[in-house]
């Protein structure tokens, strides 16, 4: 990748999570990647070409780190510890790529997402759904749809994000939002046996 690629990759993430996409000018993007306007188009043929670029490298990054690390859950135990490291990845994402994060989860895409950038984020969701599936065929985990899980739990993550990004949140916030997650994931039953929860 070319050096002014980079550049203006790096550029355009930062200004559209400040700002959305929708809200930014090219002329902000060059500027704040020290290159002319004119020389975007020669990587891309327009600003939402432009933004699923952005959306599919910062979509990648997401996938990797929140998949790190996690094991496959085979039994209840798997499940539990399983959340638990997808929630310290989630939590590591938000530190190591805050611009990324708040690109990916504050705002909306649907009005320019290309058939790959939809497909990235469907990618994105499935382990986080095949681990509540497998959770809810060991009994571990409430019968609710996946999906609907999923967009209560990272509404109640990029609402811990937003928080954070103000300094309202203290550090040990984290591990009690990850409790207060498990329980509402959690079957009634599991809830009262497991005292340890992730």
């Amino acid at each position: 990748m070319s050096d002014k690629r980079t550049r203006i990759l790096r550029a355009a993430l930062v200004v559209f999570a400040e700002h959305t996409v929708a809200a930014t000018p090219v002329p902000v993007i060059a500027r704040e990647a020290g290159v002319a306007a004119g020389t975007l188009y020669r990587y891309w043929p327009s600003k939402e070409a432009l933004a699923n670029a952005v959306y599919q490298e910062a979509k990648a990054a997401f996938t990797s780190c929140l998949t790190r690390g996690v094991p496959a859950p085979t039994t209840a135990g798997d499940v539990a510890e399983a959340y638990g490291r997808m929630w310290t990845n989630l939590v590591a994402f938000a530190h190591e790529h805050p611009d990324a994060l708040a690109f990916l989860e504050h705002q909306q895409h649907a009005s320019y997402l290309d058939a790959r950038s939809k497909a990235m984020a469907e990618e994105a969701e499935a382990p986080a759904v095949e681990l509540i599936r497998a959770g809810q065929q060991l009994g571990v985990l409430r019968a609710a749809d996946p999906q609907l899980l999923i967009t209560m739990i990272f509404g109640a993550f990029v609402g811990l994000t937003k928080a954070a990004r103000a300094g309202g949140l203290p550090p040990a916030a984290w591990q009690e939002a990850s409790r207060a997650v498990w329980s509402m994931l959690a079957a009634a039953e599991t809830v009262h046996q497991d005292k340890d929860t992730p």
